[in-house]
């Protein structure tokens, strides 16, 4: 909710929540402020396994995304076999990587990999010194966000246990606004789940400020605006929100589903925010199909709540 903090302190605008990415550049996206070097080394680091005696292995692991140092989770079968499917997971706004290590893991179970993140605007404290500044400074942390996401599909797509044309991702909350960016921008995915994810339009929040405010305000949100990305999804898309949400509101979380494409699988729960069993039983059976993962099972460990 970082970003929604920051205007509503200025008073100038009203909304859910925002996150983050960077601002590298690529030859073949000079203009996007989510391009990056693709070609420059991830650095991987491998800091051992985070648990032990379960068949599921989680490695404390990170690597370079931009200036960020990305700390994350790699969640696998111990014996993996040939080339798996595999998922990115994102928590949400002020949450880290053991957020969603538990339904990594139920991923993994049913023989896939996953990678869970810390985003990088989890990581930012420091506040600029006016509202508008900080607004700005709250826009290149969702850039860098979602760089960090794309840079999670180039660590897993260069090892040889990864399936790179079986990637999905999963995202909550913040990290659902960031899944969809990301569902417009990294044509790698495969399948996207939009966990409690909202959004408005740019043009609603730039209504509610001061005149002279509303031009820089448009000007530094739109080029981050999920509304804008979500429609050009190529992959498969689940949308899970639930009816009793109390964090985001119903106009938010309906503006994602409006602007998604045709087709797009939307599920409404009787949950909050947070929503609740029935909605990770039917992401996991979702992710099983849409990935192809066809097993077997992992010996011992479990495969969903």
């Amino acid at each position: 909710m970082r970003l929604v903090s920051c205007v509503l302190a200025a008073g100038l605008l009203l909304g859910a929540s925002a996150c983050g990415g960077s601002s590298e550049k690529t030859a073949q996206q000079p203009s996007s402020p989510f391009a990056y070097d693709r070609s420059s080394s991830l650095n991987f680091a491998d800091h051992g396994r985070a648990n032990s005696a379960y068949p599921i292995a989680v490695r404390d692991v990170s690597y370079q995304s931009g200036r960020d140092r990305v700390s994350a989770y790699l969640v696998l079968p111990q014996h993996p076999r040939g080339r798996l499917p595999a998922a990115i997971y994102l928590h949400g706004s002020g949450g880290d990587r053991t957020q969603f290590v538990a339904q990594a893991a139920w991923l993994a179970g049913r023989g896939a990999i996953a990678l869970v993140l810390t985003a990088p605007s989890s990581t930012q404290q420091a506040a600029a010194s006016t509202p508008l500044d900080e607004l700005r400074r709250e826009v290149k942390l969702t850039e860098r966000d979602v760089v960090a996401v794309r840079r999670g599909v180039d660590l897993l797509s260069k090892r040889d246990d990864v399936d790179p044309k079986r990637i999905g991702f999963v995202g909550w909350s913040a990290g659902a606004r960031t899944g969809a960016v990301l569902a417009g921008v990294e044509p790698r995915f495969r399948a996207l789940v939009l966990m409690s994810g909202g959004a408005s339009p740019v043009a609603s929040y730039a209504a509610a400020a001061p005149q002279n405010l509303r031009r820089s305000i448009t000007r530094s949100l739109t080029p981050v605006d999920p509304l804008r990305y979500v429609g050009r999804s190529h992959a498969a898309l689940l949308l899970q929100d639930g009816r009793r949400d109390s964090i985001v509101p119903r106009a938010a979380l309906e503006g994602i589903v409006h602007a998604a494409p045709t087709g797009t699988d939307v599920r409404w729960y009787q949950a909050q925010h947070g929503l609740n069993v029935r909605a990770y039983r039917d992401q996991l059976a979702w992710l099983t199909q849409k990935l192809r993962i066809t097993g077997p099972p992992v010996t011992g460990a479990a495969t969903g709540p």
